[in-house]
């Protein structure tokens, strides 16, 4: 068996940094309690090693008492949660990805300069709710075929932001259709260029794999793309989100198996997945990839 693994793994900076952030408070100061709203990173894993440390989950902000601390979580916030924490007077530590950050700058432009502002991702999700609340009214677009003359009846010129993890070739495709109703277009490319690098490269190592293995949580958007794209191109394509899930998975001895990993997902993941293959007299082929 030869194993190649995606030049880029685990935490991409935006994650790395949010949870260093987050790790230092909690050893900085374990007076305070610190409260995070849902999910950190979309990662079981992750969340699960932080609570060990003494972060609580919480849903809402009437959960949170008196005197604790708000993390906000990578993904961004509305600025409705903003106003909301100044009402209680709570203190907070916002932990958003810089490159949410400019997201959220982006699409304040496009209402400001008079634009309808359309959001290419998916609905629901902590990210895009994060984009959407910084506006008055927003567009949601996942696939090509929501984008009907319904949807954008009336709508005579448009600004197009991306949830930073969609993926790069449908974003192009959904923007194109959005061309064909909209007579006046402005795209904003703010799908961040980690996520990019992790999408060509799993296009390119799928393509030449026996089989492949993404390792992630099926929560993870960033994760669920990666996985959709190594599946489209080759259906030997499994989803672990656990080391030993790989058990599972009869992998012929002389296959070549390419790994690939979520941005959220921790580096002793991959290691353990790649030491159980290892156990099968399998040795990490790393000319083709690095760890």
């Amino acid at each position: 068996m030869k194993i190649v693994l995606s030049e880029t793994l685990s935490y991409c900076f935006g994650v790395r940094k949010t949870l260093e952030l987050t790790d230092r408070l909690l050893a900085d100061r374990p007076d305070r309690t610190y409260y995070m709203l849902g999910e950190i990173v979309h990662n079981e894993h992750v969340v699960e090693a932080l609570k060990a440390k003494g972060l609580r989950i919480v849903q809402t902000l009437e959960d949170v008492p008196p005197g604790g601390v708000v993390i906000l979580q990578s993904h961004g916030s509305t600025r409705k949660r903003y106003r909301e924490l100044e009402a209680r007077g709570l203190e907070y530590v916002d932990a958003t990805c810089p490159m949410v950050r400019i997201i959220h700058d982006r699409i304040r432009e496009v209402e400001a300069q008079g634009r309808t502002p359309v959001v290419i991702g998916q609905v629901g999700h902590e990210e895009v709710q994060g984009i959407v609340g910084q506006v008055a009214r927003a567009l949601v677009v996942k696939t090509p075929d929501e984008v009907t003359p319904e949807l954008f009846e009336g709508v005579r010129s448009a600004g197009v932001v991306a949830q930073s993890t969609f993926i790069e070739e449908d974003a192009r495709r959904i923007v194109e259709r959005i061309r064909a109703l909209v007579p006046d277009v402005v795209f904003h490319d703010t799908i961040c260029q980690p996520t990019k690098i992790r999408q060509r490269e799993v296009e390119v190592h799928t393509r030449r794999a026996d089989w492949v293995i993404v390792i992630g949580s099926r929560h993870s958007a960033n994760t669920m793309h990666l996985f959709n794209i190594a599946r489209g191109i080759n259906p030997r394509t499994h989803l672990i989100d656990k080391p030993e899930s790989v058990e599972d998975i009869a992998i012929p001895a002389e296959a070549t198996v390419f790994i690939a990993s979520g941005a959220s997902t921790p580096g002793e993941l991959i290691v353990e997945v790649v030491r159980r293959l290892e156990a099968r007299d399998a040795a990490p082929d790393r000319k083709d990839g690095a760890a």
